[in-house]
């Protein structure tokens, strides 16, 4: 995967302005859809874009009738496409590539813990490097071997209300398609739709960025119709410049309750945190790299890294 995504990089440039490419990776919701963040300019023209993250977690929770265990590693690939459809409006076409194992990560994130005093949770209390996607309630899942597949197509589309150097504010909508697999919680065997709205500030110095949208699957086949409700979705994004070519960059995204009726955290509403940098590489071309945490206990993976490259 990380060969493929160089590749890709290669033969295109890649654009990102004020939003890390980041998302939600848990392995039981990732099906469901929440669209990339939507911040190009108007003016970028044909942009093809690679994102490859690494995401680790272990979450346990036992709630009445609902049991849940989630512990392994997946490897994610989103390959993008974009174009202007005219001065004001632009589409978008994304496919990702989920690869699901043990992984290698869980001996260094414990490690890490346990140097810094941080709470293990229960880590030491499961093998290493296995991989256990499990959820008896509403419905069963059961994913214990590695498998790598197709997720769910997007594409979208957006109209630029002002776009400048100073600021963009444009309005975007998108649908999912079924094109991933529910036996491998790459899809979640129905269309979805969003709708959402994205501003940015720009300075010198600083970039202030914002996307506030709502997601509505039209079928559910992971929870037996239980994840069929419309959710809140948003992103916050500050970026300062530091010189030298480097900027650093905080993110936080955040949604509404994503499964009905459940009282299990890692199934109900999630915040995340990520944090990195970008570097300027040449006169068009800038590396980003960080890691997302869980900005609230157990509604997000453990630690997802990310490796971006853009113009």
């Amino acid at each position: 995967m990380a060969i493929a995504c160089l590749a890709v990089v290669c033969v295109s440039p890649l654009r990102a302005e004020e939003f890390f490419p980041t998302r939600d990776e848990n392995p039981l919701l990732r099906g469901f859809y929440r669209p990339p963040a939507s911040d190009s300019r108007a003016d970028a023209g044909a942009v093809l874009a690679a994102t490859f993250s690494i995401m680790n977690t272990l979450e346990s929770e036992t709630r009445s009738t609902q049991q849940l265990l989630v512990d392994g590693e997946s490897d994610t690939l989103r390959l993008s496409y974009e174009d202007s459809i005219t001065h004001d409006w632009r589409y978008r076409v994304t496919v990702p590539v989920i690869r699901d194992s043990g992984g290698f990560l869980d001996s260094g994130i414990e490690s890490w813990h346990g140097f810094f005093g941080f709470n293990r949770g229960a880590r030491p209390y499961y093998p290493k490097n296995q991989i256990v996607y499990f959820y008896s309630g509403k419905s069963r899942v059961d994913m214990q071997e590695s498998r790598t597949g197709i997720g769910d197509v997007s594409a979208e589309t957006g109209w630029y209300a002002a776009d400048s150097a100073a600021r963009t504010i444009s309005f975007w909508g998108g649908l999912e398609a079924p094109t991933g697999s529910k036996r491998r919680l790459t899809g979640d065997g129905a269309w979805d739709a969003a709708v959402w709205a994205h501003a940015a500030r720009r300075w010198p110095a600083w970039r202030l960025a914002v996307e506030l949208g709502l997601a509505q699957p039209f079928g559910d086949e992971v929870f037996a119709g239980s994840a069929h409700v419309t959710s809140a979705f948003m992103r916050v994004a500050a970026t300062r410049d530091l010189g030298a070519a480097w900027s650093l960059r905080a993110q936080l995204d955040g949604q509404t309750r994503r499964v009905a009726g459940t009282d299990l955290r890692f199934l109900g509403p999630s915040a995340q945190f990520t944090v990195g940098v970008v570097h300027q590489l040449t006169h068009r071309w800038r590396l980003q790299a960080g890691f997302a945490e869980d900005a609230a206990v157990n509604t997000a993976p453990d630690i997802t890294f990310f490796l971006g490259i853009h113009d």
